[in-house]
């Protein structure tokens, strides 16, 4: 089982725990669908210790202020370094199983490039997502099927799941380092640091 420490060392939280509250505070899950999962975690109040938990579950979901309370309470407490080096390694293992549709584990991948990781942008077919004449969105036809989206994928970068390994491996053995600490930007909104 992976554990992920908080910044605040108060506890340690279930990696699919800090998943679900790193969703929420990134709005990929609405208020209902979060206190729904609060309320049904029989475990929750171990992993956040008692005081968070009492002061998670005393939020009025239906204000309209209960985003910026639950933000408030939990932003500083997930790791978002150690949970997004496991989204990183997770579909990295999902790519090179070919288990995940290429585009949609490319998507993801640029969107955590988006995010500071931009040692995932060096490799073209991530870099360019979405980039008009260059990206893969525009090569791969919809019509086709997942195996052969993954064949034409090869055609254009033989290496990709090999520069991905590379990547991965990095992250496992410590060379690049997700540090979870982020900064703001004024056009490109916050972005998460790393070392190499």
């Amino acid at each position: 089982m992976i554990y992920i420490s908080t910044l605040c060392a108060i506890t340690e939280m279930k990696i699919e725990t800090t998943k679900i509250l790193s969703s929420f505070i990134f709005k990929h899950i609405d208020s209902k669908e979060f206190e729904e999962w609060i309320y049904s975690n029989e475990n929750l109040e171990d992993e956040l210790g008692n005081e968070l938990y009492l002061e998670l579950v005393s939020i009025n979901f239906k204000d309209k202020d209960a985003y910026s309370k639950v933000i408030d309470l939990l932003e500083d407490r997930i790791n978002l370094g150690s949970l997004h080096k496991s989204e990183i390694i997770e579909l990295i293992n999902q790519i090179d199983k070919k288990t995940i549709h290429p585009l949609k584990g490319i998507s993801k991948l640029h969107r955590l490039a988006e995010l500071g990781y931009l040692f995932l942008g060096r490799i073209d077919l991530i870099g360019n997502f979405g980039e008009q004449g260059k990206s893969l969105v525009h090569i791969l036809d919809a019509s086709m099927d997942k195996e052969s989206q993954w064949s034409k994928l090869n055609q254009i970068d033989s290496n990709f799941i090999v520069d991905l390994k590379v990547i991965k491996n990095k992250l496992e053995n410590g060379s690049i380092k997700l540090t979870g600490e982020s900064e703001t930007y004024q056009f490109i909104g916050k972005q998460y640091k790393f070392k190499e």
